[in-house]
């Protein structure tokens, strides 16, 4: 029974030291971003009940959630969306909109095994909630360039795409369910091929618009002059009016001197049945891992009361803290200028120097160890040059030089102590 007593559950991992420190200082920076922008942090449990994530057209499918069941047998998981728990809490609450919220926590998948995929991500994300117009969208992605600026990232790349373009095109052709789903796939994965035999399998007209649109799908993407070509091909007015809030999120990004870190790609085809018009997804240009993802989502508020138009995205900490790794290796620990050993009746003394020593500057740590010649042998094996004895009725000072040397001695009193 224990057999696994040394391991991690698949997909997760430990996070030590100058790791775990940089991944808590990336959320800190990420949440400082948000709330200066206005935005007001929720938290919500790591355990939800299975049936907040059971509906229609989910965006994570049943076979990736953690299940269990608690006392009274009831379906309970371990939260694998953000998104979906902040919609229920402005449903329950009766929260009035329009919202601007920020979170930040761990969500939980159950990816195949050997894929090189975490089942525990770290995710801080923002949602605005009740705001139609494309403001919302301007906002989640200027707000996002703004964060990953601040955790020190400058090489990233934030694709703009738009679903209902690809549903438009789908609507106008008549595709049943299961040629829809062989289609997106074929656009998902840029496959020129397959989705060249798919239309001659299907006896579409290739000189036809929407026809001619759809094959050039998957290449549609870079700036504004994709944009440019989608507009010449587009055939009804849907269409043209998905195209037309690309453009002007785009242009508004633009004027703001970000048009270096937005790109289009109208291939690009997202969780189809969950996002309702523009969608987003982040790149480090080190890592092919996506950083960020997001778009528009006006149904799903409605699975939890009153319909509310919903836009937000989420950044992936762990691919960034990956990227700022790469990048700049986490500082070593700072090296301890003075290690002060005390007796438990003399620990007040021993405190009081520390806070003094800190107050200049100095790394100081109290020991951790019983005896004198213990806390000597503990700094020499850590580098440590400078010991302070304050386990007496006086205080001693001791500096290393081939051996410890007394270098401080007959003060009873921490302040003159250091004075001298």
């Amino acid at each position: 029974m224990t057999k696994w007593k040394r391991a991690n559950p698949s997909g997760t991992r430990d996070l030590l030291f100058a790791e775990s420190t940089l991944q808590e200082e990336v959320e800190q920076r990420l949440r400082r971003v948000f709330m200066a922008r206005g935005y007001e942090e929720v938290r919500t449990p790591t355990i939800e009940f299975y049936d907040v994530f059971s509906f229609h057209h989910r965006p994570i499918d049943e076979e990736k959630m953690y299940k269990f069941f608690d006392q009274q047998g009831r379906i309970l998981v371990l939260r694998p969306d953000m998104t979906i728990p902040m919609a229920r809490v402005v449903g329950s609450t009766m929260m009035k909109p329009p919202l601007k919220l920020t979170y930040s926590g761990n969500v939980f998948r159950a990816n195949t095994s050997m894929t090189g995929k975490y089942n525990e991500l770290t995710q801080t994300g923002i949602e605005i909630i009740g705001v139609e117009n494309l403001r919302a969208e301007v906002e989640c992605i200027v707000s996002a360039i703004h964060a990953l600026q601040a955790v020190g990232l400058s090489q990233f790349k934030i694709e703009i795409g738009q679903v209902e373009l690809y549903k438009s095109i789908v609507k106008k052709l008549s595709l049943n369910e299961e040629d829809e789903a062989a289609l997106r796939s074929y656009i998902e994965n840029k496959s020129y091929t397959g989705l060249t035999q798919f239309l001659q399998r299907k006896n579409f007209d290739t000189k036809d618009e929407t026809v001619r649109l759809l094959q050039r799908l998957p290449r549609l993407f870079g700036g504004l002059e994709v944009m440019d070509e989608a507009e010449r091909l587009a055939t009804n007015k849907d269409m043209h009016k998905a195209l037309q809030r690309v453009r002007q999120i785009y242009e508004a990004v633009e004027r703001l001197g970000y048009g270096n870190y937005i790109s289009v790609d109208l291939g690009m085809i997202q969780n189809l049945h969950y996002y309702t018009g523009v969608i987003f997804r982040g790149y480090a240009h080190e890592i092919g891992e996506e950083i960020l993802s997001g778009g528009r989502y006006d149904e799903l508020m409605g699975y939890f009361g009153e319909p509310l138009p919903a836009c937000g995205l989420a950044l992936q900490v762990d691919q960034i803290v990956r990227v700022l790794k790469d990048h700049n290796p986490p500082a070593e620990k700072a090296p301890v200028d003075v290690l002060i050993h005390y007796d438990l009746e003399t620990i007040e003394e021993a405190e009081r120097l520390r806070a003094l020593y800190v107050k200049d500057g100095l790394q100081v740590e109290l020991s951790m160890m019983a005896t004198l010649p213990e806390t000597f042998h503990f700094a020499r094996k850590h580098g440590i040059e400078r010991v302070v004895d304050t386990s007496g009725d006086k205080l001693n000072g001791f500096v290393w030089q081939d051996q410890w040397v007394l270098e401080k001695e007959g003060e009873a009193s921490c302040v003159t102590f250091k004075l001298r």
